[in-house]
């Protein structure tokens, strides 16, 4: 069976972020008004790159548990996981995050470990990296 656009992305951001445990969150932005949210992550120090930026659109559920200082935050491990539309079951603690309903698109679960904690689930996710350029 086809792996789906989203599901080969998270598969794509993964090998990215397998570059990225012990960097260091720089920044986390975030923005909702209307019809238009995103959640803007930065990490820099990262083993291949300067940095990697990670943009998610079409928020469902974001949660931050930061420790003393966002800024310089260093990340024990980061993940995205594929979350889909229909089918498959979900990780338990997903289904706990976003309720499932007809019409939802399939979804990315970005989590990040270390002193600040982070989960983001959106329908759509952007990672650039410094060596993109």
């Amino acid at each position: 069976m086809l792996k789906s656009e989203v599901e080969t992305a998270c598969d794509r951001f993964n090998q990215v972020f397998a570059h990225c445990e012990g960097s260091f969150i720089d920044s986390v932005a975030t923005y909702a008004t209307g019809a238009v949210d995103y959640v803007d992550v930065k990490l820099t120090q990262c083993q291949k790159s300067e940095f990697v930026s990670m943009l998610l659109e079409g928020v469902r559920y974001f949660s931050i548990s930061k420790g003393d200082d966002i800024g310089g935050s260093f990340v024990d491990q980061i993940s995205v996981t594929y979350l889909p539309r229909v089918g498959s079951p979900w990780p338990e603690e997903a289904e706990k995050l976003v309720v499932r309903f007809e019409g939802l698109p399939e979804l990315y679960w970005l989590r990040t470990v270390g002193p600040t904690e982070m989960h983001a689930i959106a329908a759509k996710m952007v990672v650039l990296t410094s060596s993109d350029g």
